[in-house]
């Protein structure tokens, strides 16, 4: 009885949870999404790949230190055979005896230092290494624009499909409220059936568009929390509305905004694509420059016959034998077949593709924001009049549903003002919806960060 006590309050506690709504503004969502979006997080262990990458190149010129320890046993001791400096004249000793001059044990420990003192290349691979994590932290800036920049998409998305959802579901307890007078009319004989059917016919359609809008919201609810890193199974609450982001969604006077491309995270990539490629030729230059490095080696080894390592008070002849060497290794290139100077003319030509491309993006960026700008004034003055269009479609429809109830009106004329302000309540929606896409577009074209 216990267990099963305790099994319902589990899956009681397990419902509540499965039921449990998260809410997000759109900055809530943005701050989500840069702790939770997985290609910004991959973005970040790249960045961290970079700085462990910085760290090995470095350690190239520090003092490489190591260790060694040797043990062997000749299980056929090796010999040669020599002239017999034994024999006398005229005696039967042989003319050659074989020696055996090694000792059937040895074993050696040495402790070596080498230290690189001069190498080109690897001067130019700490500056190349340090400008690769400049760019590994770039593309981590622009992995988390471009990851805010979908999820203020969705997010803008979701709400106005909800708007509409909203709208069409005010518009089906109006048309309900009207289809209830008229059919209550109809039975008294003030009006005749067509209208009823009129009405009927009406509400059935806008109950279609509500099935389409309610699956549309899913959608757009599930690509939203796809790009902000949320499972699919989370209930989510989008706590602002299109007028409320248009408010919130602040951009500078344009008319006072001098534009510069520079601003753009492509730009800085792209500057940086240069860097590396002088660098990757100032390393192919220096590739040429001699290399010297200095080495020290301290060894002790002894010849042993019999295995007697683990031994105390042994001869002199079994004592390990020290020695020590320093000195330096300086390498010339001389011929490398042409090698070098190909690869300097392949980065000069990489350069100058990297040259042209910035250019072209200069180019692009500039005819970007001309229609990002051309594109919010219009769709301000869109806004503007579709907000003055929906006030008059307002005083129509209540004009016309007051006539109805004076008996000078007809249902014809409250479902054309119905549809009309329908019309100018999806117009106006819509084109709060471009402007806030095209504030968003403004500030991704100006380099401005939208959290």
């Amino acid at each position: 009885m216990k267990r099963i006590v305790i099994l319902s309050l589990l899956l009681a506690q397990l419902s509540l949870r499965a039921q449990e709504v998260k809410q997000f503004s759109l900055q809530e969502a943005l701050a989500f999404t840069e702790q939770n979006n997985l290609s910004y997080l991959n973005a970040q262990y790249d960045v961290q790949i970079a700085k462990e990458t910085v760290k090995q190149t470095t350690s190239y010129g520090l003092p490489q230190v190591s260790a060694s320890a040797g043990f062997q046993q000749y299980l056929t001791i090796p010999g040669n055979w020599v002239n017999n400096f034994t024999k006398t004249p005229g005696s039967s000793a042989p003319d050659f005896i074989f020696l055996r001059f090694q000792q059937e044990y040895s074993s050696n420990a040495a402790i070596s230092v080498n230290q690189l003192l001069f190498d080109g290349t690897y001067i130019v691979g700490l500056r190349a290494s340090k400008a690769f994590m400049g760019m590994s932290d770039l593309l981590k800036q622009k992995a988390l624009r471009d990851a805010q920049l979908n999820v203020a998409k969705a997010y803008v998305t979701a709400v106005s499909t909800q708007k509409n959802l909203d709208l069409i579901q005010t518009n089906i307890k109006l048309l309900e409220k009207s289809l209830h007078d008229v059919t209550e009319m109809n039975k008294e004989g003030f009006v005749e059936t067509l209208d009823v059917d009129r009405l009927t016919l009406s509400l059935r359609n806008l109950q279609l568009q509500k099935e389409k809008l309610e699956n549309a919201i899913v959608i757009t609810k599930n690509a939203l929390k796809m790009q902000m890193g949320l499972p699919l199974e989370t209930e989510i609450e989008l706590t602002e509305d299109l007028e409320k982001l248009e408010n919130s969604l602040s951009i500078e006077d344009i008319t006072k905004t001098t534009f510069s491309s520079s601003n753009r995270i492509e730009h800085k990539l792209l500057e940086q694509s240069i860097t590396l490629g002088n660098l990757d030729k100032q390393r192919y230059k220096a590739s040429s420059l001699p290399s010297l490095i200095g080495f020290y080696q301290n060894q002790k080894s002894t010849l042993r016959s019999d295995f007697n390592f683990f031994q105390s008070n042994l001869p002199v002849n079994n004592s390990w034998v020290p020695s020590s060497v320093y000195g330096f290794n300086l390498r010339v290139p001389i011929f490398a077949g042409g090698l070098t100077q190909s690869k300097i003319r392949e980065a000069n030509i990489k350069i100058e593709k990297a040259k042209n491309d910035m250019a072209n993006f200069e180019r692009y960026a500039a005819f970007e924001y001309n229609n990002v700008v051309n594109s919010y004034e219009v769709n301000i003055q869109q806004a503007i009049n579709q907000k003055e269009n929906l006030v008059l479609a307002q005083k129509i429809y209540d004009k016309a549903t007051l006539k109805y109830k004076e008996g000078v009106g007809s249902t014809l004329e409250i479902m054309q003002a119905e549809t009309e302000l329908r019309t100018a309540n999806n117009n106006y929606m819509n084109a709060i919806y471009d402007l806030v896409i095209s504030k968003i577009d403004y500030r991704t074209t100006t380099g401005t960060p939208l959290k």
